[in-house]
């Protein structure tokens, strides 16, 4: 999906009419939020002289984009949580009771 979303953004800023057509015929077009294919139709008829841009589109391809690199990142990942609690590098803070009032 991400790569599709890159496509559609690199076509939409480009104003290419016909690759932003192409594009939102795929079937994964209709997986897209309702704004982001609103907005492309929008920019492909508004020809190359709009100066309309694809903000829907961008910070989709945004929020997407942050949440592939997270689930990729190895610190998000169970097995880095477990290893850095179990870790000695821990320290130890000594606390003191608190008696009642």
């Amino acid at each position: 999906m991400l790569a599709y979303l890159d496509s559609l953004c690199a076509a939409l800023l480009a104003r290419n009419t016909t690759e932003i057509r192409r594009l939102l015929a795929h079937p994964m077009a209709q997986d897209l939020p309702r704004r982001v294919r609103e907005e492309a139709v929008a920019i492909s008829r508004a020809g190359r002289r709009s100066f309309m841009a694809p903000v829907n589109a961008l910070h989709l391809y945004y929020k997407l984009s942050h949440m592939v690199d997270e689930n990729s990142d190895a610190t998000f990942s169970s097995d880095a949580r477990h290893t850095t609690v179990a870790s000695k590098d821990q320290l130890d803070l000594p606390l003191r009771k608190v008696g009642s009032r």
